[in-house]
């Protein structure tokens, strides 16, 4: 056993950002190294996924050269634990790391070779099949092994069948004894590679009682000759195992029920060329089981199972016979969509009758408006505008649905309650347009989510998550494929792994800076509530992800070849916690000791990492109200306004408006009409008029202070003096002009002159008394004449 110490350091520093309240899902802790102990680390490392609580990480690999399925604790010091020994590979974990599901060819041997040592190698072959291990229960143990891939009510695995040759006419013996020579070889050869399969991280509940498989041969699943590329789910506890992938009703999409057997049919085989295709997506022909490979991705066949054991999703072909279509659309069956199913009844128990569900694609015939408008069958050019039109423009596509080639990861991965999927897409959205101008068919995947509640259209449900952002499919810092990705419990959280550096959708905020140029496959996180990108993969002094590789000339930007050289299977924690994945880098933390020389093509040096999510306590913002800002400051002007108003009593009141503090004075002069008699006058009979000044004072103070904020009024009551006053009472009063001056310490004498009346009323006395002396000399006259 190879035993190497390794030094954990902390080696990836997060950015400390300020939030005024709680951030769920934006930044990351450091990063520490999984498959390592203080004695040793893994040979190589693959395929991480985390138990929901975060306690452990399940793996396969090689740890002191014994391959097969790993399980460590996830803290400081945790020891590791052989699930299954062999070529035990993909595995998924229930949600506290009791129950792992897997594949192997060992299924009769797996307590043999679950010993903690090298395998030794087997002269028997064996089909590839699905079990379950129960760590709480030695390997030796019965019933630590429960095999998953098994026919309804039995704990025997699934048998399976493979194409035999017959007899060729004028052959001879030594003709035909080569054949079958060859065909015995193939066949062996055949039932190695080919049986049923899960899938990695997502294959397993969290309570690990139910296991989504798929068949890669002709088998027993539904009966005898039930073709490959079948998906089932099993149930542990009963020993139930219900088929999944079911023939649909083409007009109401519901399970079409074999009349002889009462179940629901599998979907029938079908050819292409030299292509063979069923209900989960072949690329031409079923995936066999192969061991890792050195920089190469797992990427077997299989299907995903919602935590709460609910709902199953695979990438569906044949999509025709599964679920519904337009009345006159037809596709090939190569034609490949994801497909969704709830698999459970009301009471939360396996039931055959919900029908399978489009996630995405071409088309959309469940939208209302589509099944209103009578649409047969979608145009050659896709429109926005047509209800029937689906998210994806599939008509230029050659019929291969919205995946094309190999590039990835293909299984959609269900959130905990299965409403929420995320998958992979080739096909141009139809929202964007031209879409640079990139062909089709050779257009690289990217990510979306879809919400699968009901009364959603499709392209209400799919949200983008990442776009490419150049036509040019060469160039990798825009257009490089999305190839891994995992969806988060609660449905929140998506990562990827890619080499593309641009993400031109304005609806994401990066966290942190993408790396400058395309170098390893990194891994990036994106909150679908925050609405962040983060990048999640660097080295510890804080560069890109790398390991030792050959200097390339300069004219080539990336010296990392393989296309899956980086950060791979993403797996999320409940709530998004933890993070774990695999990588081939060396520098993401300090003391990584398992980097293979440089011309070592047998190991990658690929480890398990995890990362924890920051998140920060809600704090209470301080909530402030400033006072209303002051109004401007307003210096008064420097001058006096002087009113009049005459009193009933023959006095006048000036209201006087002053700038500041200071001495008011008034004054009131006046020229009236008198007649003065002389010696002169007397003699000729004759009176004289002359002017005179009349004076009036003022009764009220003369001076008064005000303050200097600005104007003040001062009201001044002036008197006719007694020589003049009676004039106050006579037709008109007496009219005069008052004269006002204001001063104050250090400014100019302000003064004004204002027009003025002194007018008396009469009183009522005065007025009979007028009337009396009015009616006597009326009667003197008329005594007169």
């Amino acid at each position: 056993m190879r035993r190497r110490p390794v030094l954990l350091l902390c080696a990836f520093a997060a950015s400390a950002l300020g939030f005024s309240s709680s951030a769920s899902a934006d930044v990351f802790g450091p990063i520490s190294l999984v498959d390592s102990s203080p004695l040793q680390q893994a040979d190589y490392a693959h395929d991480p996924a985390v138990s929901a609580d975060g306690r452990y990480v399940v793996f396969d690999g090689s740890v002191g050269g014994v391959t097969g399925v790993w399980r460590k604790e996830n803290k400081p010091g945790g020891t590791f634990e052989e699930v299954a020994g062999g070529d035990a590979e993909l595995p998924s974990v229930s949600q506290e790391g009791r129950y792992v599901s897997f594949t192997t060819t060992e299924g009769a041997h797996l307590a043999e070779v679950t010993n903690g040592l090298p395998d030794p190698f087997h002269e028997t072959h064996e089909s590839p099949n699905v079990y379950v291990r129960d760590m709480s229960k030695p390997a030796a143990a019965g019933g630590a092994f429960e095999v998953v891939s098994a026919p309804n009510g039995s704990s025997e695995p699934l048998s399976y069948e493979y194409p035999t040759g017959h007899g060729r006419e004028g052959e001879t013996q030594q003709e035909r004894e080569a054949r079958e020579k060859t065909e015995r070889e193939e066949h062996e050869q055949e039932v190695e590679r080919y049986g049923s399969a899960a899938a990695g991280r997502s294959a397993i509940s969290a309570n690990g009682r139910r296991v989504a498989f798929v068949t890669t041969a002709v088998s027993n699943l539904a009966g005898d000759g039930t073709p490959a590329l079948q998906v089932a789910v099993r149930d542990l506890e009963t020993k139930a195992t219900e088929l999944v992938s079911v023939k649909a009703d083409p007009s109401t999409g519901l399970p079409v029920i074999n009349q002889q057997t009462g179940q629901p049919e599998p979907i029938a085989p079908e050819s292409e060329g030299s292509g063979r295709y069923g209900a989960v997506r072949s690329r031409g022909k079923p995936q066999p089981f192969t061991v890792p490979e050195p920089y190469v991705m797992s990427t077997g066949t299989g299907a995903s199972i919602s935590a709460d054991g609910s709902t199953v999703a695979w990438m569906g072909q044949d999509i025709g016979q599964q679920a519904r279509f337009l009345p006159g659309e037809t596709q090939t069956g190569l034609y490949s969509e994801p497909l969704w199913r709830r698999v459970v009844n009301a009471n939360n128990e396996l039931s055959e009758q919900e029908p399978t569900r489009r996630v995405t694609g071409g088309s959309d015939p469940t939208n209302p408006a589509c099944e209103a408008s009578g649409e047969r069958v979608l145009p050659n050019e896709p429109s926005a505008g047509d209800p029937c039109q689906g998210p994806f423009n599939t008509q230029s596509t050659e019929n291969f649905g919205v995946l094309n080639g190999g590039e990835g990861d293909e299984i959609p991965r269900l959130s905990t309650d299965g409403y929420t999927i995320a998958f992979l897409a080739a096909a141009p959205p139809v929202s964007l347009g031209s879409d640079f101008g990139v062909e089709a068919d050779n257009r690289h995947t990217d990510l979306f989510v879809a919400n699968m509640h009901e009364g959603l259209t499709r392209d209400e449900a799919i949200r983008e998550v990442t776009q490419l952002a150049s036509g040019v499919e060469s160039d990798e810092a825009n257009n490089a494929p999305i190839i891994d990705f995992a969806v988060s419990p609660d449905g929140t959280q998506v990562a990827f792994s890619t080499k593309r550096t641009v993400f031109p959708l304005s609806s994401l905020a990066y966290v942190s800076t993408p790396a400058s140029v395309p170098g390893m496959v990194e891994l990036f996180d994106v909150d679908l509530v925050d609405n962040t990108l983060t990048r999640v993969t660097h080295g510890y002094e804080g560069g890109a992800s790398s390991h030792p590789h050959k200097e390339t000339n300069t004219n080539q930007e990336n010296p990392y070849e393989k296309g899956q050289d980086g950060a791979l299977s993403p797996s999320f924690s409940a709530e998004g916690e933890w993070l774990t994945f695999s990588s081939t880098a060396s520098n993401l933390v300090f003391g990584d000791g398992n980097t293979p020389p440089l011309l070592d093509h047998n190991l990658d040096g690929s480890d398990v990492f995890a990362l924890q999510r920051v998140v920060f306590p809600p704090t209470s913002t301080p909530q402030v109200i400033s006072p209303a800002p002051p109004g401007p400051s307003i210096s008064p002007v420097w001058e006096i306004g002087a009113t009049s108003s005459s009193l009933s009593n023959g006095s006048v009141r000036l209201d006087v408006a002053i700038p500041a503090a200071g001495t008011l004075r008034t004054g009131v002069s006046a020229a009236v009409e008198v007649t003065a008699s002389s010696s002169r006058a007397t003699r000729h009979g004759a009176k004289r008029t002359t002017r005179a000044s009349v004076q009036a004072r003022a009764v009220a103070p003369t001076s008064q202070s005000s303050e200097p904020e600005g104007l003040s009024v001062v009201s001044v009551i002036i008197t006719l003096s007694p020589a003049y006053r009676a004039l106050a009472s006579r037709a008109g009063g007496l009219s005069a002009l008052a004269s006002v001056s204001f001063a104050a310490p250090g400014q100019p004498t302000l003064k004004q002159t204002v027009p003025v009346t002194f007018v008396a009323k009469a009183s009522a006395h005065s007025s009979r008394r007028a009337k009396t002396t009015a009616r006597k000399s009326s009667r003197e006259k008329a005594r007169h004449r």
